[in-house]
């Protein structure tokens, strides 16, 4: 995009692109006007130098005489004439040209001034001085030629530099013309692309709408305008939305009132049906309390002296369990002292048995520290035969080194059997240890047997006890229950009289009920229907 420091409007952008244009045109007008002028001075320099070799081939002629007429010693007396041609040629020469050519022009004119000079003298003289004229004149044909090669040479790179210059500049429009329509087709024309896209699909362009609206030209103000009229729309849209959304929410709330008002009618219809039944059933079921009431009348009295009888027997057992917990609480200490005495026992064996465990990993040590030090006697062992072969190999220079070898030997030997006679002993008391490990565990195990069998004991005394316990205080309880219980059945018989009495209002509350259901029914339907008028109204 252009960039944002960049605050032309399309007109000044415009007026920009016009100024470089004129700008290249005004160059290009410039180089043209440069190799015009640069081309006339090369036509002037060629009809110069043409005129001069043209006055110079003029001099052939009365040259060719002069040099016929000296060389074969002919008559001289016509020769002045063609001196005198010649030197006027080579004046034109000197007249038409400049720099070197005028200078071998005019040293020419001097050479044939002095040639007319000697043509009445001797014939060495005149063709010495017709040499010399030669070699001015070839040198003067040289320089022209010379310096009409130079004047074509530099037409030629002129021209050539003209054509390039040409084409830079017809490349340079070009590529300035492709830069201006690349710069206004994206400042431009695809702007104005995507805003017309953007107004027949406005939820996909409008980011690049908000990029446009803040420029500062034409496009950044049509950017906004169009901007304005987007969230404009966008607005609308979204009042239009949440209008269609408050409609729809409106019906359903109507469509949701009717249901409720449906259901509200049949769980009214229910209630009612509901009512008038339970009215019924609370008819039906006065008319059995009243009939229920004479029948616990008759067998109140009956179930009182029931009950003070089963108090009395109640008692007579109590006392009897109070013997057998007595009882019971007896073998409960024993059993608990045989099972404090197994405990006892059981901690001593445990102490063996740690203490033999301790015994085996000391004898585990020893037998660690015996096999090293077979290990080292070994290893001293073949030290002493490498050093008796060693012995061997020195002769008589090392008899005293093998008799030391022979003695390390003989002590690793001993140490050896000693080694091995000490690990013997070792095996033997971890034999030992193991065995009286197994019969400490075997003891552990009858000890954990009568532990278990003591706790077992105590425990079913205990729960003996228990049960005694609860079933002594049951019956205390009991047979304060049975008197309660005795009590409020004679509080029964003067209840049922109360009981006789609410039944007969309940029967009248029933059918007051009976009377309120229906007419609650009949309001409600009066209601609904009258909402449902005012609906359809």
């Amino acid at each position: 995009m252009f960039p944002s420091f960049f605050k032309a409007t399309v007109r000044q952008r415009l007026t920009l692109w016009a100024l470089m244009l004129g700008v290249l045109a005004c160059v290009f007008g410039a180089a043209e006007f440069i190799g015009s002028v640069k081309l006339a001075g090369f036509a002037r320099a060629i009809a110069l130098n043409t005129g001069a070799v043209a006055a110079l081939s003029e001099t052939d002629a009365p040259y060719s005489r002069i040099v016929v007429a000296i060389v074969s010693g002919g008559d001289r007396g016509a020769l002045s004439g063609d001196v005198e041609a010649m030197t006027v040629a080579m004046k034109a020469v000197t007249v038409r040209s400049d720099g070197e050519v005028a200078a071998k022009a005019a040293d020419a004119v001097r050479g044939l001034q002095e040639l007319s000079s000697k043509l009445g003298a001797d014939g060495a003289i005149a063709r010495e001085a017709l040499r010399k004229v030669a070699a001015q004149r070839s040198e003067l044909r040289v320089q022209l030629n010379t310096m009409v090669a130079g004047v074509s040479e530099a037409l030629g790179a002129h021209i050539e530099n003209s054509r390039q210059n040409s084409l830079l500049l017809a490349a340079l429009g070009l590529f300035l013309v492709a830069l201006i329509i690349s710069f206004e087709y994206r400042w431009l024309v695809r702007p104005i692309a995507t805003m017309a896209t953007t107004l027949s699909a406005p939820a996909e362009d409008a980011g690049w709408v908000r990029k446009l609206a803040r420029r500062g030209d034409e496009i950044g103000m049509l950017g906004r305008a169009l901007h304005a009229h987007l969230s404009d729309e966008k607005t609308k849209q979204e009042a239009a939305k949440e209008r269609l959304a408050s409609l729809a929410g409106e019906v359903e709330r109507q469509r949701a009132l009717r249901v409720r008002g449906q259901a509200f009618q049949g769980n009214i219809a229910s209630i009612a049906t509901a009512l008038e039944t339970h009215a019924a059933s609370m008819t039906d079921a006065s008319n059995e309390l009243s009939q229920l009431s004479g029948f616990v009348d008759q067998h109140a009295g009956a179930a009182a002296q029931s009950s003070q009888r089963a108090a009395n027997h109640v008692e007579q057992m109590s006392s009897s369990l109070n013997e057998i917990t007595e009882l019971l609480a007896t073998t409960a200490g024993e059993a608990q002292r045989t099972s404090d005495i197994a405990n006892a026992a059981k901690t001593l064996v445990e102490e063996a048995t740690d203490d033999s465990v301790l015994l085996r990993e000391a004898v585990g040590s020893i037998s660690a520290v015996v096999t090293l030090i077979s290990t080292v006697a070994n290893q001293t062992n073949l030290l002493a035969l490498n050093a008796a072969i060693e012995a061997a190999r020195a002769g008589e220079s090392g008899r005293g080194f093998a008799v030391v070898a022979a003695e390390v030997k003989q002590l690793a030997n001993r140490t050896a059997e000693a080694t091995g006679q000490v690990r013997q002993g070792l095996d033997s008391i971890g034999t030992a240890a193991e065995r009286i490990i197994g019969r400490i565990g075997a003891l552990v195990a009858s000890v954990n047997a009568v532990e278990t069998a003591a706790d077992s004991i105590a425990e079913l005394a205990r729960r003996q006890d228990d049960t005694s316990r609860s079933i002594n205080i049951g019956t205390a309880r009991t047979a304060s229950d049975v008197r309660g219980m005795a009590e409020q059945v004679e509080q029964v018989a003067g209840m049922i009289e109360d009981w006789r009495r609410m039944t007969e209002r309940m029967a009248r509350a029933s059918a007051d009920i009976d009377g309120q259901a229906a007419a609650l029914r009949q309001a409600v339907d009066s209601f609904m229907s009258d909402a449902q008028a005012v609906q359809h109204a």
